[in-house]
């Protein structure tokens, strides 16, 4: 019979996630919280060089009480860490979705949509200014990369592995040791001077240069090419956001992930112009029906998140109607707009429309009650009738 392998004599491990040099992730469930499934990340002594024993296993303890004490939406919680026989674990929540990585790898170099990935880049600039502004000491994540940005399936990112982050305190002039990755590390974590804030944004303008270019910078570190001459589909705004983000510079680069933020932000609310040929955006109001124009064979419609009652919330959208498509199907706290697809020429003149659209949020789930409405193409009707009088009036002579 198959021996169940216990950690704690609570922790029950289902299968391994995740296997490296210095120990696992694994998957177990929690036999004193009816199974709830979680994630326990492993860190074995013996697997380590003699002499860097002491230094990995306070950075192993000083995650888990960082994380322990921190609660973000786009964090995992932590909830128990303890060590056994030289080894050191940490249980955390259970993130059901695929890093960025395995994503980015499953493209093969297909670049990623482009509000997909600004949307996922918000989020990460909402955690990093969360970070920024802990007490006594900003937080600084250091090792920011598509293999620990978790997407969830709900569309939610979370940063994982705080292995390598650091307190930033103000009176140190550059950081003992270099730490990061080749590609997605700022330069100044090759030890020329101290990291802070601004050293995670460089990370992040590397991760979407990667994600909108399908180029690897790990190849060729410290060199972005502009992405528009790999990409000419990325708008020039999310372009000028990419090259500030990696500046090698720190005083070029944004100063705050909150002014990251409002451009990714300013971009978004904006990219919805370009789509599908410059179509023209409806905004729709909240309450009244949405008038589709008979011309076009598709519409673009912007509806408020306030007005679908989930504003500062994080979900999916889904709609078995296939004349409607939500585009992006996720959405996170700072989206202010949802953008849908419709098939126009799929409705018929005159008829309503309440396509049947579930959104599921952090705080529930929501049905919004939405009306559409194709309209006639009265200047045509009314110039058959005007051509019919005439003609009539012509055959009554």
């Amino acid at each position: 019979m198959h021996m169940k392998r216990l950690l704690k004599k609570r922790y029950e491990v289902l299968d391994i996630l995740g296997k490296g040099g210095m120990g696992c992730v694994y998957k177990v469930a929690d036999l004193y919280q009816g199974r709830r499934v979680l994630a326990v990340k492993e860190l074995r002594e013996g697997a380590l060089p003699l002499g860097k024993v002491m230094e990995t296993v306070m950075q192993f303890r000083t995650e888990a009480r960082m994380l322990a004490r921190l609660t973000h939406p786009n964090l995992p919680k932590v909830y128990d860490y303890f060590s056994r026989s030289k080894a050191h674990y940490i249980v955390m929540e259970y993130v059901h979705g695929k890093t960025l990585n395995q994503i980015l790898a499953s493209r093969a170099g297909d670049p990623l949509e482009e509000d997909i990935a600004l949307s996922w880049a918000l989020q990460i600039c909402r955690t990093m200014h969360f970070l920024s502004v802990q007490k006594p000491h900003p937080i600084i994540f250091r090792d920011l990369k598509p293999s620990n940005i978790m997407i969830g399936n709900d569309g939610r990112v979370k940063l994982i592995d705080f292995g390598i982050a650091r307190f930033f305190k103000v009176d140190k002039r550059e950081d003992t040791f270099v730490y990061g990755t080749p590609g997605y590390a700022a330069p100044e974590q090759y030890g020329s001077c101290q990291t802070d804030v601004r050293s995670d944004i460089f990370s992040l303008g590397a991760t979407l240069h990667h994600c909108l270019t399908g180029k690897n910078p790990s190849e060729n570190p410290l060199n972005f090419p502009d992405p528009r001459k790999l990409n000419p589909l990325i708008s020039k705004e999310t372009a000028l956001i990419i090259n500030k983000a990696v500046a090698l510079n720190m005083e070029k680069r944004f100063q705050s992930a909150q002014e990251m933020k409002q451009m990714i932000q300013e971009t978004l609310l904006a990219s919805g112009e370009r789509l599908k040929g410059r179509q023209r955006i409806i905004r729709a109001l909240a309450g009244k029906p949405i008038k589709l124009p008979w011309m076009q064979k598709t519409s673009w419609v912007s509806l408020p998140m306030m007005a679908l009652g989930c504003g500062g919330t994080v979900g999916t959208l889904t709609t078995n109607d296939h004349w409607i498509q939500p585009k992006p199907r996720s959405f996170s706290a700072d989206t202010l707009q949802l953008l849908f697809r419709v098939e126009t020429r799929k409705l018929k003149f005159g008829k309503e429309y309440r396509p049947r659209i579930i959104i599921h949020t952090d705080a529930g789930i929501l049905r919004p009650q939405l009306i559409f409405k194709k309209t006639w193409p009265w200047i045509i009707l009314e110039a058959a009738v005007l051509a019919t009088a005439i003609v009539l009036t012509i055959l009554a002579r």
